[in-house]
């Protein structure tokens, strides 16, 4: 059932009962099939890296997670639970971007147009299922550890909808790829450009306190076992794991188990996405704390992505 009513949305956008709105300025498409977990926020600042210099950028997100409803544009002083963990990161990383959180991706669109003429290039977080916007181009992030062709549909697989999906993809990239390739990749896609792409962990970043091999880890993200696996490599040792679904609030009581088991000879360690919904826990406090960046390497990545549209 629920896969017949993403087919037929699908085909009432291909039919053109439900109208798309397509732009003069380029817009690039970040989405996935799956139900998060692909690593799209990393790939839309890899996109924020390879254009800044040349553009001027406007990122729309759906702003997931939040508390609040409607069109906001984040500044680095907002709070995740207003705008959404990865808008905040993006806009802390990248202050010279234009932030926006809203639903409605059309509003936001002509939100920015008006009132940012300067903005040049825009870039859509996890719409490739909001299908009201025409992306210039559009790119489909699916995990090499479960590829959307080895899938199937929610609640018995992770995908949105039917995988045949990716045909609306005009690139797809493979994330989250080990330095030795072993994936077989179906002949079909072969009509598309693939790209792969591998996660750089950066050295942590010590918020307050002192660095320390024995870690407290807390994540909230969809799947943390590379980032344990990762942290093991490097010869940490995690004391304790707080696994948390995606994008999940704390609450007062989950800080207070955390808080029980830290010390001056552990370090608090999270995710980068999972600090900009944590760090008003912790600033007025004196535990060792810090967060573990990252980053993404592409191999075969283009200079100019808009030149892989067919």
């Amino acid at each position: 059932m629920y896969g017949t009513i993403t087919w037929l949305r699908n085909k009432l956008f291909d039919w053109g009962i439900f109208k798309q709105t397509e732009y003069n300025i380029p817009i690039i498409s970040i989405g996935n099939l799956a139900m998060g977990g692909t690593g799209k926020t990393p790939h839309i600042e890899y996109l924020i890296t390879s254009y800044c210099k040349t553009h001027k950028i406007a990122v729309i997100s759906r702003g997931y997670g939040r508390k609040t409803k409607g069109l906001r544009y984040v500044s680095i002083h907002e709070s995740a639970s207003v705008v959404g963990d990865e808008p905040l990161q993006i806009k802390q990383k990248f202050e010279s971007v234009v932030v926006v959180v809203c639903e409605k991706r059309v509003l936001a669109i002509d939100k920015v147009i008006a009132e940012h003429p300067e903005v040049n290039l825009i870039l859509l977080d996890d719409a490739f299922q909001h299908r009201y916007v025409k992306p210039k181009l559009s790119i489909l992030l699916t995990e090499y550890g479960r590829p959307f062709w080895k899938d199937t549909l929610v609640p018995v697989g992770r995908l949105r909808e039917f995988a045949f999906g990716w045909k609306r993809a005009d690139a797809i990239i493979i994330t989250k790829c080990p330095e030795n390739l072993q994936l077989q990749i179906p002949k079909i896609l072969s009509s598309k450009p693939v790209l792969f792409s591998r996660i750089r962990y950066q050295m942590p970043k010590i918020i307050s306190g002192l660095i320390s091999n024995k870690l407290i880890l807390v994540t909230g993200i969809a799947n943390p076992k590379p980032l344990e696996n990762y942290l093991k490599e490097q010869n940490y040792t995690i004391v304790k794991h707080f696994k948390f679904p995606d994008h999940y609030n704390f609450e007062e009581e989950d800080i207070y188990k955390i808080k029980q088991h830290l010390g001056k000879d552990v370090l608090l360690l999270t995710t980068e996405k999972d600090y900009m919904r944590l760090w008003s826990f912790f600033k007025n406090e004196n535990f060792n704390l810090g967060y573990l960046p990252i980053g993404i390497q592409i191999e075969n990545a283009p200079e100019d992505w808009l030149s892989l549209i067919i």
